[in-house]
């Protein structure tokens, strides 16, 4: 199969992501902490439960129930999520909250068994590739959510250099990879 790479752009990959496919993210610096907040990233549409069991089963190979968290724009997140109580930042998928019918009936892939679902926020201040990326997919879905998590297989730490993101891409049979400024695939 021949390789195809092409400078990236929030258009092509939202394009992508809306026609099933599953991705892996790295822009910039790797995060520190117990997430991968999107720039070591796995990222797929949250509207299929496929693109769940796809991740859970065959990419990440772990068991179908492990929850898988969403990207959630901040001005989309009160039509899917209810609000926690206090005043708390969910910028970094820490806290889960309780979600409406709307999201059950839409992303049904991020939604915990107990119908949570642990959302990062995302804006163009805290995350602006992310929310430019998001608002492309909005554009041809509807929806400003997106399935995410780490960007690694079972038993792997999470890729940090180009060469393990490029290794992880053709280990776990990703449709594409995002390499700060190159989209590379392999599904023309």
């Amino acid at each position: 199969m021949s390789q195809k790479v092409l400078m990236y752009s929030a258009q092509t990959a939202a394009e992508y992501l809306f026609n099933g496919f599953i991705g892996g993210f790295t822009r910039g610096r790797a995060e520190a902490g117990p997430r991968a907040l999107g720039n070591r990233s796995i990222l797929a549409d949250a509207r299929s439960v496929t693109n769940k069991d796809r991740i859970n089963g065959f990419i990440k190979n772990r068991m179908a129930f492990q929850p898988l968290a969403p990207l959630c724009l901040d001005e989309d997140f009160d039509k899917y999520f209810e609000r926690l109580s206090c005043d708390i930042s969910l910028d970094y998928m820490l806290f889960a909250v309780k979600c409406k019918p709307l999201a059950e009936q839409t992303v049904p892939a991020i939604i915990h068994a107990d119908q949570t679902a642990r959302v990062q926020l995302i804006n163009k201040e805290n995350y602006p590739h992310l929310y430019e990326l998001l608002i492309e997919f909005k554009k041809l879905s509807g929806i400003g959510i997106l399935i995410n998590t780490s960007f690694n297989g079972k038993g792997e730490p999470i890729v940090n250099t180009p060469d393990q993101a490029y290794a992880a891409y053709k280990t776990l049979d990703l449709d594409f990879l995002v390499l700060d400024k190159y989209f590379i695939t392999e599904r023309l």
